[in-house]
């Protein structure tokens, strides 16, 4: 099927099938979302028919890890993308969708340095655009091995305009959960944490979202450590629960973070919240270590307030007034410890999770990212200025065939 033919019977189409696939900062493993969908804008209807989670080999996840932390060359990149493909390929089969309309992968980001505040320089200047996003895995293999198109590379159009190229969902959250009377706050909390501010009845102009700073990326780190690599995240919160106070002193310094007070649009990754900060963590938790550091646990319970404190903090600087109601989403939401957190932080404020409101947290991002080709293929613009920063509406992907 010729390219042009495909965009008019998609367009014509009631309802579309695509699959989500979304890969996060902890490499963890990859969402893999079956979505019917119909309209679009508002007028989006999403159902979820089924969601996976597919495991990443944690060979190729130190590979990917290695790649984020700069390490490693352009080869190592493309086989890395290849290999990664591979992995999504297997979550698609796994969900057994061999009739889908579309593939909308949001990819593994391995870099992501936006703009830095500054519009980018007209064409003729010969200046480089300022910022740069890069995710990998191989759309041409994924349209290749499994016969169907596939939407890739989001994030670049919205950096190319001077966007931050992030966070792309509060688009997603505006088309499905605005509501008409409260003022939303929409909290995902990945490895990193962000949100979208939907006031009542909300125009497209008037969403804003912007990343908090750090979710669960400090918290996992400081678990593998804590437990020499045993495990990846602290399971239930039982290592923050297991002690009564965190380390006010390091706390305090945390809360110091320059990102915090950063003004949106802003957007964060490992640059601001990966190993780097966590190596400069523990350098200054560690002398005083046996004054203050009772255990392991004191560190994780110190993070996972830290991760509370800094949402509340963006809150309270950056949103125009105070939500109605909070819906949480991502891993966050299966932490204990950092809902019971939130809770104490927001009260009176409902703390709800997406799951209150009718949604799938898990499959949150994947089922996103199915919206977000959904307007491709329709030649519609899915970024929003007010959050990104971007100067313009612009259509977001790139379509590969088979």
């Amino acid at each position: 099927m010729r390219p042009a033919e495909y965009f008019a019977n998609y367009a014509a189409k009631p309802e579309r099938l695509l699959v989500g696939l979304m890969s996060g900062t902890s490499v963890d493993g990859v969402d893999a979302a079956l979505v019917r969908i119909s309209g679009s804008g508002r007028e989006t209807k999403v159902e979820l028919l089924e969601a996976i989670e597919q495991p990443i080999p944690d060979t190729l996840r130190q590979r990917v890890l290695a790649l984020s932390h700069g390490e490693g060359n352009a080869e190592e990149v493309s086989k890395v993308s290849v290999a990664i493909a591979e992995v999504f390929v297997e979550a698609v089969e796994a969900l057994g969708a061999s009739k889908v309309d579309v593939i909308a992968s949001h990819g593994q980001t391995i870099s992501h340095t936006p703009n830095t505040g500054l519009p980018p320089p007209p064409p003729s200047s010969g200046e480089p655009v300022y910022g740069a996003t890069l995710q990998i895995g191989s759309a041409a293999v994924m349209a290749q091995r499994l016969g169907v198109p596939v939407v890739s590379d989001f994030r670049s159009a919205d950096v190319a305009v001077g966007g931050q190229g992030a966070p792309l969902v509060p688009y997603v959250d505006w088309c499905l959960l605005t509501h008409p009377t409260k003022a939303r706050a929409i909290q995902n909390i990945g490895g990193i944490g962000n949100v979208t501010f939907l006031p009542p009845n909300a125009m497209p102009d008037q969403v804003l979202g912007f990343d908090t700073g750090p979710g669960n990326m400090l918290m996992d780190r400081a678990a593998q450590w804590a437990t020499d690599g045993q495990l990846r995240y602290d399971r239930e919160g039982q290592l923050a629960l297991a002690v009564k106070e965190p380390d006010y002193e390091l706390l305090e310094w945390l809360l110091e973070h320059p990102f915090l007070a950063q003004k949106p649009p802003k957007s964060a990754g490992r640059e601001e919240f990966g190993e780097a900060c966590f190596d400069l963590v523990l350098k200054h938790a560690l002398p005083r270590s046996a004054r203050v550091m009772q255990s392991k646990s004191n560190l994780l319970r110190t993070l996972t307030w830290f991760t509370a404190l800094s949402i509340q903090d963006a809150y309270e600087r950056h949103l125009p007034r105070m939500p109605d109601e909070v819906i949480i989403g991502g891993g966050g939401a299966r932490n204990p410890a950092l809902m019971a957190f939130l809770r104490s932080k927001f009260d009176p404020i409902p703390v709800l999770t997406h799951e209150d409101v009718g949604m799938n947290g898990d499959a949150k991002e994947a089922l996103a990212f199915c919206v977000l080709a959904n307007e491709t293929l329709l030649g519609n613009p899915a970024n929003l200025p007010s959050v990104t920063g971007a100067m313009r509406q612009v259509t977001l992907g790139s379509v590969t065939f088979p």
